[in-house]
């Protein structure tokens, strides 16, 4: 009896759950966030300072790695910040120095440090300047700035600005930024190559200044499809510092051909001509008209043995007995229909599957409302407009919404109340993509002496033609470089995702993928499986140049699906553009956080400073420790030895 009472106490004593509780006060060393700038600039030698090696002579004498007075962690500031385990891996051939990425990671960690110390020429080559950010920071940054402060005679390409899609057989625009220090009335020559060294444009330009920015424009034919690769080259000076940031190499996305499209009106209105003019304005799309006149007459002509478009509009229909042979060869193609007022009164819609259906008898001026989210559809990816004060547009108030599977993107808002009528819709259905809009007046938006309704029906007419134009990709394996053009210091990345051949995401399969270089070089290599589908290939670094790869995705000894694509890989001298210490801003991030800025000529007292301002201060922490018994193994096997003895106890000597 008294080991079954003792085991039900025990049992009811973990049914309640005690604790017990002690604390002690421990002695905490500081910790301090060492931010080291990896970036290409500071192996630069330039004036007193010797590159890498004063960047690691100011390591050395600050005597970080044997300082026991705090704990510290390393970081490296360059394209992106990690931890690394020693000051002495600090190789500068990051090709972007991103402060703000720094600092945001900082201001995450910063509840577990005391202190950090920032060691940069503070030269920003990618994203914002940081100086408001650090303002919000609640521990102290102590900056030392490397490199030199002289500016040097050089000649400088900053920037090439040129949109990363072009098209076959047409003019590509780039625009090129130039500066320049120490050359004025000296003339240079700016020059554009191909990937075959072809020369396709220059310019000579004459300094006016000692310090000066220019800007060049070149119009570059683009003759052949795929990802090409360009090379802007400017003829270095006398006595210029350095003919590496000389050159800039960018790529552009070359494809096949423009978007074919043919616009087809079956009655005169104004809508017409505004979808015609904002087609015409696009260099992307080859725009076909045709005009109905009566019966079976077109004011155009149009051959129906040659027929290769990519979309077809339709702005209103004809009548019911039109039965003209060209548009029959034309329903298979995707569509956008306008319908306009002598569509809705004949209520004999042209397209066969037909998205809304006008069931009233009289027009309305309504206001368009959004259905869905701009980022719900690709089409909605729009600018923000101010909707209560837009043109009204035309149509019934009684729209249906005629095909289940559709999806209405906008409705009908009448004297302030919105109804469910929908006056846009899309389908997707199989390869085959419909937009229809139900309403008419789309003019008065384009028409508008406000900027934002212009630019907003301007958007969304292009985003319903490039939707409708472009084919579903149903590839069932799907590869994808992070990037197009990769930098020769950056990590490379391949992300992919696949789907089996009933359309749902494979995670037991594998993805071999083989990249070649120009020199027909191969390498092979494996795609890490993340699971859902999801796979992905990181790559240290690989030489500059254009490479092709091939990934073939399979599952035992099934092939699921194979895909092909190109990147490119270039030396940068993003970090050669601006070689000036950047003094004022090392300085306003450390007044901004009450700590403190340094040269890197004068950092004797640095330590002492710190102590000075009390961050080297070993701090008393106290630690509390909670034990809960019924968490510990000892208490069940305590019970089961009770619960075992009374058992044993009671079969041998209580019952005989």
């Amino acid at each position: 009896m008294g080991l079954r009472a003792l085991s039900f106490i025990l049992v009811l004593l973990l049914f309640l759950n005690p604790f017990f509780f002690n604390s002690k006060v421990v002695e905490k060393k500081p910790r301090i966030f060492f931010l080291l700038d990896n970036s290409e600039s500071m192996g630069i030698s330039k004036g007193e300072y010797d590159g890498l090696n004063s960047y690691r002579a100011t390591i050395s004498q600050l005597g970080v790695q044997s300082f026991e007075t705090a704990d510290i962690d390393y970081f490296t500031l360059g394209a992106k910040t990690t931890q690394i385990a020693d000051p002495d891996s600090i190789s500068a051939l990051e090709s972007e120095t991103n402060f703000i990425n720094a600092i945001n990671q900082l201001q995450e960690l910063e509840d577990d440090y005391d202190a950090a110390v920032i060691i940069s020429d503070g030269i920003i080559t990618f994203g914002r300047n940081p100086s408001i950010q650090v303002a919000e920071s609640t521990i102290p940054i102590y900056t030392i700035s490397l490199g030199d402060s002289n500016s040097v005679k050089d000649v400088t390409i900053n920037n090439v600005i040129s949109n990363p899609t072009g098209y076959t057989d047409s003019r590509h625009v780039v625009e090129v930024e130039l500066s320049q220090t120490g050359y004025p009335g000296e003339t240079t020559t700016v020059s554009i190559y191909n990937q075959q060294n072809e020369i396709l444009g220059e310019e000579e330009i004459t300094f006016q200044a000692y310090e000066e920015v220019r800007s060049i424009e070149f119009q570059i034919p683009l003759d052949e499809a795929g990802l090409q690769q360009f090379n802007i080259y400017t003829e270095p000076l006398e006595e210029e510092w350095t003919e590496e940031n000389n050159t800039n190499l960018f790529s552009i996305d070359v494809l096949d051909s423009k978007t074919n499209i043919l616009h087809v009106a079956f009655e005169i209105h104004p809508d017409v001509k505004t979808v015609r003019s904002i087609l015409q304005e696009d260099e992307t799309v080859e725009l076909t008209t045709l005009t109905w006149l009566n019966g079976t007459r077109f004011i155009e002509t149009l051959s129906t043995d040659n027929i290769d478009f990519d979309l077809v509009i339709y702005h209103g229909h004809p009548n019911r007995i039109l039965n003209v042979q060209l548009l029959q060869n034309l329903e298979s193609l995707p569509a956008v229909y306008f319908q306009l007022p002598g569509s809705r009164r004949s209520q004999n819609p042209f397209l066969s599957n037909s998205l809304i259906r006008n069931t009233g008898t009289q027009v309305f001026p309504l206001m368009i409302n959004p259905g869905v989210g701009n980022t719900d559809h690709p089409i909605m990816e729009l600018p923000e407009i101010n909707f209560n004060t837009i043109a009204n547009i035309s149509t019934s108030l009684r729209t249906v919404l005629f095909e289940a599977d559709a999806i209405p993107l906008y409705t009908g808002n009448f004297q302030g109340m919105e109804t469910p009528n929908p006056l846009i819709a899309v389908l997707e259905r199989g390869n085959l993509r419909q937009v229809e809009v139900a309403a008419w007046g789309l003019y008065k938006l384009y028409q508008s002496p406000n900027e934002e309704e212009r630019e907003y029906i301007t958007q969304l007419i292009s985003n319903m033609v490039i939707w409708a134009s472009n084919d579903p990709d149903n590839r069932r394996l799907k590869v994808s470089p992070s990037k197009s053009l990769y930098n020769v210091s950056e990590e490379i990345i391949i992300n992919a995702n696949l789907n089996n051949e009933s359309g749902e995401p494979e995670s037991d399969a594998s993805i071999d993928i083989v990249i070649e270089s120009d020199a027909s070089e191969q390498q092979s290599y494996n795609m890490q499986n993340l699971g859902s589908g999801a796979y992905k290939l990181e790559l240290n670094s690989l030489s500059p140049g254009r490479y092709s790869y091939t990934a073939s995705a399979r599952k035992g000894n099934r092939q699921i699906d194979e895909q092909v694509g190109e990147f490119i890989i270039e030396n940068s001298n993003s970090e050669l553009i601006n070689t000036i210490r950047n003094d004022a801003l090392l300085a306003n991030i450390a007044n901004e956080t009450v700590g403190r800025s340094y040269n890197f000529t004068a950092i004797n007292s640095f330590w002492d400073d710190l102590r000075e301002d009390n961050v080297l201060e070993t701090k008393q922490e106290l630690v509390e420790a909670y034990q809960f018994p019924v968490r510990s193994i000892f208490w069940f096997i305590v019970l089961l030895t009770l619960l075992a003895s009374e058992w044993l106890i009671r079969k041998y000597y209580a019952l005989p």
